[in-house]
């Protein structure tokens, strides 16, 4: 059985917009910006169990409709701008999974 590799780009048309997408403390960040460069949108974000750059990437490019997580941070380098922006606005709905 061969084996079939995909680029970045047919990798992330494989998630369509709308999907529930689970974003983990190590997300694959080359596969987040390919979404962000598709202009993915209406992505529901499960962060496990916070969420951090990807989520914030993501938000920021405008992929994200609504986000369920305890938290997203970036660590030792503070806040989450994106993610702080959206919780203050409401333009992303956030379900708290504390």
């Amino acid at each position: 059985m061969a084996v079939q590799m995909l680029d970045l780009s047919a990798a992330a048309a494989m998630v369509p917009d709308g999907a529930s997408v689970g974003i983990a403390g190590f997300s694959p960040m080359a596969l987040v910006r390919a979404l962000a460069r598709r202009h993915a949108r209406d992505l529901h974000l499960v962060g496990v169990p916070t969420g951090g750059l990807a989520v914030d990437l993501l938000i920021g490019a405008g992929c994200v409709r609504s986000l369920e997580s305890s938290g997203v941070h970036l660590g030792e380098h503070g806040f989450a701008p994106h993610f702080s922006r959206a919780a203050c606005d409401a333009s992303v709905r956030i379900l708290d999974s504390t």
